[in-house]
């Protein structure tokens, strides 16, 4: 008999998505994970732009069709439909299917959806109950709110990219997430859940608006006192911490070993287990204040011990001392370790055009509920005729009327 919850906690919630790119995207899938039934709406023919970001060669010849191999990684748990929103019949279907959902997510430019007919005020009086979310990369307001922005510009704004690299360097590094991208999409999840549960004590819809600007420093929080009001001057110390030492990259006699010494208990083990204990005990490292203080001493005495040995065999010293360590892994072996440490966290899913597909599970596990991986990544327009049929009543001659004017797609 199977032990796995069978209830999700957000089945029955209707997501109407406008969102294009990641972040806003991202955020819908999280909610289609937890149950919600999520309606994409794309722009026929060309779809999302996410569909052409792709770097396997496997994917190239089913853009837009399927998508690139990007959009094939977030887009599970949505129905896609295509609506042409610039044209009036396109924009009303739009407010018929606002009268549907609980949550509406759009992440155009601050201004578009009003002159589409399709911002809260005009949703809100087709359902007042609607939750209405905005994401774009600077927010509904302020000197910034008109001007375009994708995540490797709010990277290069919010201070990451100067801080992320080797160190001494000066060249911007952009990190290999997009954080900027997913921090937004996690907190707009996050703030659409918040208002859920307030809707349940209220009964009352609201506007919600997030920008990938404060997501992203709200990220760098450990920062924010240090610089502020501790005139702290950051730089990039390669893959080290600012605030922790040591808490980097080793070279061992054939590759790398990660350490984090966190505490001072820790850091005096690492020496014990490097055959150093007087480093242990050294005045200038005694503690992490000290060791950030004298990081490029600390560091160049403790690389040479790492060479002695194996990343195997200094890993196996390191687990038996309780020590925080890892080898550093390439995205390959990232990927094919997570099958066997996390098995739940890689599912395979039928993709009509792609065949077989690996997509990344649900990262939280509940003991009486669950969130799952119900649909692939939809293909561009594919659920264009069901749902409008479903939700809206249309029938098969107003359909073909609609797709003849190039209303839908």
């Amino acid at each position: 008999m199977s032990t796995t919850p069978a209830r999700r906690p957000l089945d029955g919630i209707k997501v109407l998505d406008f969102t294009h790119g990641v972040a806003g995207p991202y955020a819908a899938m999280l909610l289609g994970d937890m149950g919600a039934e999520v309606v994409k709406i794309e722009y026929p023919e060309r779809g999302d732009s996410t569909r052409y970001m792709n770097v396997a060669e496997r994917f190239t010849t089913e853009i837009p069709k399927a998508g690139g191999d990007y959009f094939l990684a977030i887009s599970r748990n949505k129905k896609s439909v295509c609506i042409d929103m610039k044209t009036p019949e396109g924009a009303a279907l739009c407010r018929r299917l606002a009268r549907w959902a609980d949550v509406s997510l759009q992440s155009f430019r601050p201004g578009v959806m009003k002159r589409l007919g399709l911002d809260y005020p005009a949703l809100r009086a087709e359902n007042p109950k609607l939750l209405y979310a905005n994401i774009s990369a600077y927010g509904s307001s302020g000197p910034l709110t008109d001007k375009a922005g994708m995540d490797v510009a709010v990277q290069a704004r919010s201070g990451v990219m100067l801080l992320t690299g080797a160190q001494g360097s000066k060249e911007p590094v952009r990190p290999g997430a997009s954080l900027a991208d997913f921090s937004g999409g996690i907190y707009l999840y996050a703030a659409v859940m918040t208002a859920l549960y307030d809707r349940e004590r209220t009964g009352e819809g609201q506007e919600i608006d997030l920008s990938l600007m404060d997501a992203t420093m709200s990220m760098l929080i450990n920062y924010s006192v240090a610089v502020m009001d501790g005139a702290a001057a950051l730089a990039p110390v390669g893959s080290g911490h600012p605030q922790l030492c040591p808490y980097q990259a080793f070279p061992t006699k054939d590759g790398y070993v990660v350490i984090g010494a966190g505490t001072n208990k820790v850091y005096r083990e690492l020496c014990e287990c490097l055959g150093r204990p007087d480093l242990g005990r050294e005045p200038r490292f005694h503690s992490n204040e000290l060791r950030v203080r004298h990081r490029a001493e600390l560091i160049a005495l403790l690389e040479p011990l790492f060479l002695a040995r194996t990343s195997a065999e200094w890993l196996e010293k390191f687990d038996a001392a309780d020590i925080p360590s890892a080898p550093v892994h390439d995205m390959a072996q990232a990927y094919d370790e997570l099958q066997r440490i996390s098995p739940h966290m890689v599912c395979e899913v039928a993709h009509p055009v792609t065949g077989p597909l690996h997509v990344l599970g649900v990262p939280f596990r509940y003991s009486a509920m669950r969130g799952d991986v119900r649909l692939p990544p939809p293909c561009l327009g594919e659920h264009t005729d069901a749902v409008l049929g479903a939700v809206l009543g249309l029938s098969a001659a107003e359909l073909e009327q609609l797709r003849e004017r190039k209303v839908i797609g």
